[in-house]
């Protein structure tokens, strides 16, 4: 008398999308913050094979750390600093 019932769980990992959106907002603000995070949430993305979010939110965090004056200090790389006629631009 008992039917037997088939039971469909769909699970959406949303890694991928918080990768990009990190690393995007980690390109202009709070790049400390951020680029790390849209880092780990990009290795998690390829490794739950959301290949294309995944890799973007990799490399915009990678932007977001060669951009970032803070992160460039704690790995110690100098920035770019240009000096013309005693301006510091």
């Amino acid at each position: 008398m008992d039917k037997d019932r088939i039971i469909i769980k769909e699970t959406v990992q949303h890694y991928g999308t918080m990768s990009v959106i990190f690393g995007f907002v980690g390109i202009f603000i709070l790049s400390p913050l951020f680029s790390p995070l849209a880092f780990i949430f990009g290795i998690l993305a390829i490794t739950k094979q959301e290949y294309l979010a995944g890799l973007l939110g990799v490399f915009f965090s990678i932007i977001g750390v060669l951009t970032s004056p803070i992160l460039m200090a704690l790995i110690n790389m100098p920035t770019i600093t240009y000096i013309q006629h005693g301006v510091l631009l």
